[in-house]
């Protein structure tokens, strides 16, 4: 899993590189849409489901959920990359990347991209993943015992 997600990193970077810098630029600003969340507010995911249903689900950014059934390492929902400790580029929060990570959570998503519940929300999450640092969303990791959620997203 490592490996693909860093090979999708590599190639995202290659391509965010090769874009013209200037703001001016149609597709930096289709791209770049990164909305920073706080560690302890509620935040909503929301994402498509591969029977097309749209699932929402409530919860606290920065919560620990532990590991999923697949192993995934849920410690801080929120933060762009594995983990609380994981591959990352900072301790950076967004809407984005709490929205894969409660997708990937609950549907033990492991296929990035190409996840057909969590690939579109995978995707999503790539620039805020890159810019989230530089666009201020930057926080210090909480530190908090794992606990599973007891309520599971809607989806209809």
């Amino acid at each position: 899993m490592a490996a693909k997600y860093l090979t999708s990193l590599l190639v995202l970077a290659t391509a965010v590189v090769a874009l013209p810098s200037s703001p001016a630029s149609p597709l930096l600003k289709a791209k770049r849409s990164v909305t920073c969340v706080k560690v302890g507010a509620t935040a909503t995911a929301t994402w498509t489901n591969s029977a097309g249903e749209t699932c929402t689900f409530s919860g606290v950014v920065g919560s620990n959920y532990g590991e999923n059934a697949v192993g995934g390492d849920y410690s801080c929902n929120g933060r762009c990359g594995a983990g609380c400790t994981g591959v990352a580029l900072g301790d950076v929060y967004t809407q984005d990347c709490f929205t894969h990570d409660i997708c990937s959570y609950f549907n033990d998503s492991t296929d990035g991209a190409s996840d057909p519940n969590c690939g579109a929300a995978y995707e999503a999450a790539e620039d805020d993943y890159l810019l989230g640092e530089i666009d201020g969303c930057g926080q210090t990791n909480p530190s908090e015992a794992a606990v599973a959620p007891t309520t599971t997203p809607v989806c209809s």
